[in-house]
């Protein structure tokens, strides 16, 4: 059995569809960002803070790449940058299968207006930074993307359903072969 891989942007729901999957799935949650911050003994923005962004993807890269070693099957949330690296599709496409969750512009800045899990990323020029953030990030997404989620308007539940649906044909497909 292979990793399940959540990628998208800040304020996608990467975290909720990752845990309700791993739940639906009987599969346990790899919160990459989690992870680089618990080596570091920091918080994500302390990391960035003192060593830049640079080193924080070099981290990524580096405990994204361990996981290759590991036997048991995650959920694996990537932090949103994670797909930016060039190196990293090499790992993602080695872990499993990528599932892209694409939101919207207009539903990103909502989610993140009302969000207090990333207040420290939202400075008075936020609108434009997503805008710039977004139109350099997507199209790495999708190149690394096995399967894409369009999540407009979609619940958490609804999203984890039209997921394992996909999966489920993508296996059915391949004990056909």
């Amino acid at each position: 059995m292979e990793n399940l891989i959540i990628e998208g942007f800040i304020g996608s729901g990467k975290g909720a569809v990752g845990k309700a999957l791993a739940k639906s799935r009987g599969l346990s949650v790899f919160d990459l960002d989690k992870k680089v911050a618990g080596k570091m003994k920091m918080t994500s923005a302390e990391i960035y803070e003192k060593f830049g962004e640079p080193y924080y993807r070099a981290m990524e890269t580096y405990v994204l790449a361990g996981l290759l070693d590991e036997r048991t099957p995650h959920v694996v949330v990537l932090g949103s940058g994670v797909a930016m690296m060039p190196q990293n599709k090499k790992y993602l496409k080695a872990l499993g299968t990528v599932i892209y969750i694409k939101l919207r512009q207009n539903h990103i800045l909502e989610n993140m207006k009302k969000s207090k899990k990333h207040s420290w990323i939202q400075p008075d020029d936020w609108d434009d930074q997503v805008k710039r953030l977004y139109k350099e990030r997507e199209p790495a997404y999708r190149r690394t993307a096995d399967l894409i989620i369009t999540a407009d308007g979609k619940s958490t539940e609804e999203i984890v359903a039209e997921i394992n649906e996909l999966l489920d044909q993508k296996n059915g497909a391949q004990k056909d072969k």
